[in-house]
């Protein structure tokens, strides 16, 4: 068999199949009770199937002795930083480059309202490398945030504790490069 016979028999083949779907759609459209759901015929062929309902199980409430409480000063501080994050576009301290302290930080808390604690791991930071990463989170994370006045940046000896400059004072800055930096 040529090809120009197998290309024929194809195309009438798939010519019959679309014209007897077309017919099925016209029928149906036509016919009120073809495809359609025969209310009484179903009630009868269910009628012996039993409907099983969930059961109404109650949902486990913590105690209040056990529930965990949520610190609002931890959460805010959470919150800074997850604005450091996004600010420089990474997804943890661990993109950072390993030069700069942003990669070792350790912990973050707020000692008091408006103020964000940082502490880097203990490695020989100057004052301008501490200083930089407080200014960077008043960069990116209190730009918009008027409720974060300043960051301090200590290693885990907390013998290095750097004060930025409050979120007003940084932002009426002429160079973002800090001061200890010059």
């Amino acid at each position: 068999m040529s090809r120009a016979t197998k290309r024929i028999i194809g195309n009438i083949s798939v010519l019959t199949v679309l014209v007897a779907l077309v017919a099925v759609l016209a029928f149906s459209a036509m016919s009120p009770t073809f495809l359609k759901n025969d209310a009484k015929l179903t009630a009868e062929a269910n009628a012996g199937t039993p409907i099983v309902q969930a059961l109404n199980t109650p949902k486990a409430t913590p105690t209040p002795s056990l529930a965990k409480k949520v610190d609002p000063a931890q959460a805010w501080a959470d919150d800074m930083i997850n604005l450091l994050l996004n600010g420089n576009s990474k997804s943890s301290f661990g993109d950072f480059n390993k030069d700069l302290p942003h990669h070792y930080i350790e912990s973050w808390s707020q000692p008091k309202q408006g103020v964000l604690a940082i502490e880097v791991k203990d490695r020989n930071w100057s004052k301008c490398d501490l200083d930089s990463l407080g200014m960077n989170v008043l960069d990116t994370a209190g730009w918009d945030n008027p409720g974060l006045i300043q960051v301090v940046v200590s290693n885990e000896r907390g013998s290095l504790v750097r004060e930025s400059p409050t979120n007003e004072e940084n932002k009426n800055r002429e160079s973002a490069i800090p001061d200890s930096c010059a």
